[in-house]
């Protein structure tokens, strides 16, 4: 016998350009004294997408890029983790879903009450204007900067920075100089990780 937790967690469409939802989150424990398996059954997942699984600090323990759109079932053996909370990290196109766990004393709890989405941002170039979206559901802070790279330099210039908090929908626009030909770097800091944009006009 083995020491199994399963979690199934179904994906519904997108109810619009953010917003999604999920449910059916289920789970069932066998006991086993010599090795602890999570099976992790995803609904609805598209081939490209990341699987990981990281520690408190963000540590990756394990990675892996998924090749089969459909129904993902895995079973993982986490015999060998440590005491602590962990978490699986599913990204998708829009945003990415963490599912926390905890390791203690040979047992494997997963913590359903703080599973959460984080809402990747959304940047678009179009006649000189940066366009720039990203749904904050916990209204933290973000930071937006725009960089220039000149045809006479070999490093990038910061032109526009912006620290957006309080905000759940965050849309702006930001109209770039036509005199200011050349590559363009966008870096926002938002749910503890940087995301990085490049444009050329």
């Amino acid at each position: 016998m083995k020491n199994i937790l399963t979690i199934t967690i179904c994906f519904l469409a997108l109810t619009s350009s953010f917003a999604s939802t999920y449910n059916d989150n289920s789970f069932s424990k066998k006991d086993d004294k010599t090795k602890i398996e999570i099976t992790l059954s995803l609904n609805n997942v598209k081939a490209g997408q990341k699987l990981s699984i990281k520690d408190k600090d963000g540590v990756i323990l394990f990675n892996t890029v998924l090749v089969k759109s459909g129904d993902f079932n895995n079973k993982f053996d986490i015999t060998e983790l440590p005491n602590g909370t962990y978490h699986f990290e599913h990204e998708k196109e829009i945003y990415t879903t963490h599912i926390p766990f905890t390791v203690k004393s040979g047992e494997a709890t997963f913590d359903t009450k703080n599973e959460i989405k984080m809402y990747k941002p959304f940047v678009s170039l179009k006649d000189n204007h940066i366009y720039f979206s990203k749904l904050e559901l916990d209204k933290e802070n973000v930071q937006f900067n725009i960089y220039y790279l000149g045809a006479n330099t070999d490093e990038y210039a910061l032109l526009h920075s912006e620290n957006i908090s309080d905000t759940m929908k965050i849309e702006r626009a930001y109209r770039l100089s036509e005199n200011k030909k050349g590559d363009y770097k966008i870096i926002i800091n938002a749910n503890g990780q940087s995301y990085v944009e490049h444009f050329k006009i």
